[in-house]
């Protein structure tokens, strides 16, 4: 009943995009991982454990963006299908303005400061890096998540969002970021003011910079950084056609707060099949000082229908 519910709601997004002739699109998209993951113990034990899972989901999506003069609204709807019986939402979001400023509300992901590259499977070892995301949003159904854009010249967006939530446990705050775009050449560069409901500590502050660099058609490379208080992450990564690389290293306080991880990954057509692609990938990751070192491999299967 609850699927039934959701797709009605999508099927309503149409309807009213079309009764107001809207610039409509809908996708769907499957997904299919199987991940095998070897974890071994810190050197005093030297213990094993070891995961063979299949997981995955089919992803609905529909958009519409309707026009008057320089101004515009869009919206957007992604309702997954998992493969355990239940389902989700992935987008749900409204955006409205002009070539000048925008708002945009709802559930979504802001501006990107840590970008990851081809990360089909990436993994940690008991300590999880800072990467400037507390805030970027995508958070539960009672979560709050605006962000105000701003053009302000060619190839330099400016946007501010913010995260209110009383529930406790969750992250709130106010998230500045900026991006600027000149030809191969992308810079990010942001911060993060985060309170934690109900934590007895206080707002911290995080930073997060990223820069990109298109070699050519098929080869970008990311170099990105972030801090927040004792949290330093450090990334480099490169997508070469239909390879990826990268790694993806952090440190916090204490000797146990550290996580390198190395990853990459290939995709391959499918039986020749438009839309269907194969991505093996593995990762490789050691932390701190008690943790467990892991390895993780993923089989991707997608297709796009």
């Amino acid at each position: 009943m609850q699927n039934v519910f959701k797709l009605a709601a999508v099927a309503a997004l149409c309807a009213s995009a079309a009764a107001a002739q809207a610039q409509m699109t809908l996708d769907a998209n499957l997904e299919l991982d199987t991940t095998y993951t070897n974890q071994v113990d810190a050197p005093a034990t030297n213990a094993r454990a070891s995961d063979l899972s299949l997981g995955g989901r089919v992803e609905f999506n529909v958009g519409a963006k309707a026009t008057s003069g320089d101004a515009f609204v869009a919206a957007r709807a992604s309702l997954l299908l998992k493969k355990d019986g239940n389902t989700g939402v992935d987008d749900m979001w409204v955006q409205a303005g002009n070539t000048t400023a925008d708002v945009k509300l709802g559930r979504f992901e802001a501006m990107d400061l840590f970008p990851v590259g081809k990360d089909t499977v990436l993994e940690y070892a008991g300590y999880t890096p800072y990467q400037a995301n507390a805030l970027r949003g995508r958070k539960g159904s009672d979560v709050f998540h605006g962000a105000l854009g701003l053009n302000a010249a060619p190839g330099l967006r400016l946007e501010l969002g913010l995260v209110f939530s009383k529930d406790a446990g969750e992250s709130k705050g106010f998230r500045p970021g900026v991006v600027y775009t000149s030809g191969p050449l992308t810079l990010r560069a942001g911060l993060e003011s985060v309170k934690v409901v109900g934590a007895a500590t206080g707002s911290e502050n995080g930073l997060g910079l990223s820069a990109g660099y298109q070699l050519d058609k098929d080869t970008h490379i990311n170099v990105n950084f972030a801090k927040k208080e004792d949290d330093k992450t450090f990334g480099v990564n490169a997508t070469i056609g239909a390879a990826g690389i990268g790694l993806v290293s952090g440190k916090g306080a204490t000797a146990a707060q550290k996580a390198t991880t190395v990853y990459a990954a290939y995709t391959l057509p499918l039986m020749g099949v438009k839309g269907a692609s194969i991505t093996p990938a593995i990762s490789f990751a050691k932390g701190g000082t008690g943790s467990k070192g892991q390895t993780a491999a993923r089989v991707r299967i997608n297709y796009a229908f």
